[in-house]
């Protein structure tokens, strides 16, 4: 065999290999949301998070902007997606998850001023990306998302009454959620908590994990700009 019929054998073999493999991904893109937005979700955040240099912080944005509008398109597509909330809002949740966040972030800002806490040190860009996009829809899916309906569905099967197991879910989420953050003492513990109370909230209100990643992330955003502002 000539090296010209190796090379052509090779370059078909690898040709077929690649269309093999995008066909595949298509497929998980398309018919497997439930799978492939979370691995999206990380890969996103842990890229984010090493974006230190401008061309890599510009792909991370690149990179977030596909994420939201992917995530936004299969909103309440498979059965697994409806579990964990990821749908799409009551009408006005939208407008009402912006407004919440930023009175959350307001609140906040107070409840520091008043106990002399300060909201932290400023961290670099791609770290404010991560805590505005990827980060609060990690978090959201895994708290108001699957955690909500694992343990809503655990008290609904022990005969809880509804109003009992969704004020139960809020509150054991958010503790969850308040432990698995560093400051897991005094008033910033207190805060978190009640944050993550706040968030719960807007998941059961709206009927939506996608409206309380909203409010996470305007939240979050807004926090980290006040700090830039007052210089903390």
């Amino acid at each position: 065999m000539s090296i010209l019929h190796v090379k052509q054998w090779h370059g078909r073999g690898l040709n077929a290999a690649l269309t093999r493999g995008a066909g595949i991904l298509r497929g998980t893109i398309t018919d497997n949301p439930e799978l492939f937005l979370p691995v999206a979700c990380l890969f996103v955040w842990q890229f984010t998070a090493i974006a230190a240099k401008p061309s890599a912080f510009a792909c991370a944005l690149l990179l977030t902007l596909l994420l939201f509008i992917y995530g936004y398109r299969v909103l309440g597509t498979t059965e697994w997606l409806r579990r964990l909330g990821w749908v799409p809002p009551r009408q006005g949740f939208w407008l009402y998850s912006l407004i919440a966040g930023l009175a959350a972030a307001g609140g906040v800002w107070w409840f520091a001023r008043i106990f002399h806490q300060s909201l932290g040190r400023v961290p670099p860009s791609q770290r404010i990306l991560l805590a505005s996009s990827s980060g609060p829809m990690i978090e959201e899916m895994l708290f108001r998302g699957l955690l909500f309906w694992l343990i809503f569905e655990l008290l609904r099967r022990m005969s809880l009454p509804l109003a009992a197991a969704v004020s139960a879910t809020v509150f054991l989420t958010a503790m969850a959620f308040a432990l698995s953050h560093n400051d897991r003492h005094g008033p910033r513990l207190y805060a978190t908590i009640l944050t993550g109370i706040a968030f719960g909230w807007m998941r059961v209100r709206s009927g939506s994990t996608a409206a309380a990643t909203v409010m996470h992330a305007v939240y979050n955003l807004v926090l980290l700009l006040i700090a830039m502002l007052s210089g903390a």
